[in-house]
């Protein structure tokens, strides 16, 4: 695949999952959203049977609410905070005659006005918070729309993860239909430990495949350990209930690559 020069990027750095929404579902073609589903439907029957209405956050183009929905007995709000998102999701939603609700929220800054008895984030959306403070903030806000005995289910990604994820995600190209290809360089600071996904994003003439425009997104995520993320808990109102191993009803461990938090 012939990438344009670096330099070419530099024209129009855009926010993220503005121009990245038009190919996550192709960019997420490898995640295993039906096993990720059964996962946490069965983490909700595991410890919170009677639950009926959840909430998603960072919930993306809505794959994950509308395979959930699948099971006939959830009432869903999904929400995230890029609208171009959020439009996808409702396409995706409408063609499939889904009573999946979809709202525009950042999970820093909760517009609701009703409980729930879960909500649930996966993709290590919790990674893309970089302090103490935000991450703390996200648990009371999700604790004032929590029914009494409700969960607070997430993931995260560990640094172990990080190391392993480079030689999959770093310098990996792919066409998207006959007008749009891109690049994901993948990078990794151990030290800080920040996780950069930088996108570079080509929309190309649909009559001569010739490039049109450039376009580049920088993803940073901060990578924590089950220490770290434990010792924040533990200054919130949330119990921990389980920290599984990846999409395991077993304990975490420190070498666990993924960790899933179920909290009360």
């Amino acid at each position: 695949m012939n990438f344009s020069t670096d330099n070419i990027f530099d024209i129009s750095t855009k926010p993220n999952y503005t121009v990245l929404a038009e190919i996550y579902d192709e960019v997420m073609h490898d995640v295993d959203y039906e096993a990720w589903t059964d996962y946490i439907d069965e983490i909700i029957m595991q410890h919170h049977h009677k639950a009926e209405d959840l909430l998603e956050l960072a919930c993306g183009t809505g794959t994950m609410a509308l395979s959930i929905e699948e099971f006939g007995y959830y009432n869903i709000l999904a929400t995230d905070a890029s609208q171009q998102m959020i439009e996808i999701a409702r396409k995706k939603a409408e063609k499939e005659y889904s009573d999946v609700e979809f709202k525009t929220m950042n999970f820093l800054d909760f517009d609701i006005d009703r409980k729930f008895d879960i909500v649930y984030m996966v993709f290590d959306s919790l990674n893309y918070l970089h302090n103490d403070d935000d991450i703390l903030k996200l648990h009371q806000n999700v604790r004032e729309v929590l029914n009494p005995g409700g969960l607070f289910i997430y993931d995260f990604t560990t640094p172990r993860n990080s190391i392993n994820a480079i030689s999959y995600l770093d310098k990996k190209e792919q066409k998207v239909g006959n007008t749009i290809r891109y690049r994901r360089d993948s990078k990794y600071d151990h030290k800080d430990r920040l996780h950069t996904n930088t996108f570079k994003i080509e929309k190309l003439s649909p009559q001569t495949g010739e490039l049109v425009q450039s376009f580049t997104e920088v993803h940073r995520q901060r990578i924590y350990t089950l220490e770290e993320i434990t010792d924040l808990v533990n200054q919130t109102d949330f119990d921990t209930i389980a920290a599984y191993d990846g999409f395991k009803l077993i304990p975490a461990r420190k070498n666990s690559l993924r960790i899933t938090m179920v909290l009360k």
